[in-house]
């Protein structure tokens, strides 16, 4: 376990607001990545604290997986991203109106709010391009916090705020390189995150609900819990034997991405417009998987809810797990094989299903042709405004009784 103040670490530097934003959106966060510490490197667990009290726990590997890969590039993101000093500060449409709607009277929702056109009242779905909008460096809940803590994050307060910030790193496993023999590129990345980092930060935002974090709706966090209570359960809820890479397990967390909850898709899943890189992987990192955003990003307004509703009614032997196709798949919990696929289409989703014409005939569904080179050969167009989300999962029920 490595722990750091992020002074020792990090320095600021103050340069001009980019148009459109608040004028304390105004640092940038610089580090000597040569001169980055040997124990920040490599995949791990990391927690952020301010005053001693946890207020983000994440997970750090890298693309690649790469032994030099310091989790330095997450911190300088975070002490400026979400204390909402970043030039970066941009949001979601959906988690800006969430602040908006939800806060008023503190200088951070009034500061974004002087920006718009018609201040709280701006359309934001009727926005395009505005720079708050164009990307999603920043959720409601981090803008939450850095309001609460105001008198530490405020303009003025830039030579002290970095000590007051603890910065904690629990490494995996020292073996961990070996376990990725026969990974390659993304793969290693994929495998670290999913299978050894994922499960751990997970359990671990849910036991601690950081207050921002996204998966921690707002007005949920726990406060005020201290730094000894989160280095020892991060140290335990890693995996004291790593699971060794295995290309063939098509049913590893790996590759098969789980729905992003709700919060999170919320937070950070934007419709029609690409996220810059670094949002992405923000997104990623906190459960919103690159296939998912890709997935999303064609929705129409009816496919976005369809996508939720699935997501929330599903039984709990159903599984739902996106790929990199993109593509959204449903399966037996426990099991390998997907039995329904689901890709966008023009507005419309496409379903695919091993069940035959006639048995989608008979569970409402038309309009089918077949693939024959595909497993699942029946195929057919469905409105996500006119379909309930339970025909897809009375689909899977129908190949489950084959």
């Amino acid at each position: 376990m490595t722990l750091y103040t992020a002074d020792r670490l990090i320095t600021l530097r103050r340069v001009d607001p980019p148009a459109g934003k608040p004028a304390w959106a105004n640092l940038i966060a610089d580090v000597d990545r040569a001169a980055a510490p040997a124990e920040l490197c490599g995949p791990g667990l990391y927690a952020l604290l301010l005053d001693g009290a946890q207020f983000y726990i994440g997970l750090h590997v890298g693309e690649q997986a790469g032994a030099d890969c310091s989790v330095l590039h997450r911190w300088v993101l975070h002490v400026v991203g979400q204390t909402m000093r970043s030039r970066e500060t941009s949001f979601s449409r959906r988690s800006l109106r969430r602040l908006l709607d939800t806060r008023s009277g503190d200088p951070v929702s009034e500061g974004l709010a002087a920006c718009l056109p018609q201040g709280r009242d701006t359309d934001l779905a009727a926005l395009p391009g505005h720079p708050l909008i164009r990307g999603a460096h920043c959720t409601a809940q981090k803008a939450v916090f850095a309001a609460r803590h105001w008198d530490v994050f405020a303009p003025g307060n830039e030579d002290a705020m970095l000590s007051r910030i603890t910065c904690l790193f629990q490494p995996v496993a020292a073996d961990w390189a070996g376990r990725l023999d026969g990974a390659e590129g993304r793969e290693r990345g994929a495998w670290a995150r999913e299978v050894w980092l994922r499960p751990a930060e997970t359990a671990l935002a849910d036991r601690f609900r950081p207050i921002c974090n996204a998966a921690t709706p707002i007005g949920t966090q726990r406060d005020g819990v201290g730094l000894d209570e989160v280095a020892a359960a991060m140290a335990a809820a890693l995996p004291r034997v790593l699971p060794v890479f295995d290309r063939a397990d098509d049913a590893a967390p790996a590759n098969a991405r789980r729905p992003a909850p709700a919060s999170v898709v919320e937070a950070y899943a934007e419709r029609a417009e690409p996220s810059d890189s670094a949002a992405a992987m923000l997104a990623d990192e906190e459960g919103l998987s690159i296939a998912e955003q890709n997935f999303r990003r064609p929705l129409s307004d009816a496919g976005d809810r369809f996508v939720d509703t699935l997501r929330d009614t599903a039984p709990g032997n159903i599984e739902l797990y996106f790929t990199d196709t993109p593509d959204l798949r449903l399966r037996v919990a426990g099991t390998r094989r997907p039995l329904v696929r689901l890709t966008t289409a023009h507005g419309s989703l496409c379903c695919a299903t091993r069940l035959a014409p006639e048995a989608c005939r008979r569970l409402g569904f038309a309009d089918m042709w077949l693939r024959e080179s595909d497993p699942m050969r029946t195929q057919f167009l469905f409105d996500p405004a006119a379909t309930a989300p339970g025909a897809i999962l009375d689909l899977v029920g129908a190949n489950r009784l084959r």
